[in-house]
């Protein structure tokens, strides 16, 4: 089945729900409540909630930070059930249309074993520029490196 989605801006309240949803998407590796709603309140902190449009029910969301040279996706989940639909896609790309002018693009971290994720990051025009050891702590497994992934941004005409 695929979902009939409307994406929406997320906003500094909604801190409890994007921790939700993260704990959903990131069993384990979750952040609370109190770690979105800092994020949330950093400067040019920004992001995107999809919801289904007809329950109007949160399926996935999207963080960033809209920094002077890049803007950097903090976190981009969508709910185990709803995956393969285009969601993160669409988040994804909401992220990118805000970031375009900057002129060293959108960077993320993904970790290296999941290849989902790295799937949707390549064919979104993200390419690796390095890794962080042990980045991703799990608890009672190994922990995970990261790959830093960078999309290009346009580089204004003047």
């Amino acid at each position: 089945m695929t979902a009939k989605f409307l994406i929406r801006p997320l906003w500094r309240e909604a801190a409890a729900l994007v921790a939700a949803l993260h704990e959903a998407c990131f069993p384990g590796e979750s952040w609370d409540e109190k770690a979105v709603d800092s994020i949330l309140g950093m400067p040019g902190a920004f992001g995107v909630l999809a919801v289904d449009a007809e329950r109007e029910e949160p399926l996935g969301f999207a963080l960033a930070l809209d920094l002077p040279e890049e803007c950097d996706v903090v976190s981009l989940g969508v709910l185990p059930e709803n995956r393969r639909q285009g969601i993160g896609r669409v988040l994804l790309a909401q992220v990118v249309a805000a970031a375009e002018a900057k002129p060293n693009g959108v960077v993320l971290e993904v970790a290296e074993d999941n290849s989902a994720a790295r799937r949707l990051y390549a064919a979104s025009g993200f390419a690796p520029v390095g890794r962080r050891k042990e980045y991703y702590r799990r608890p009672g497994q190994p922990s995970a490196t990261a790959l830093v992934l960078r999309r290009a941004g346009k580089v204004p005409v003047g």
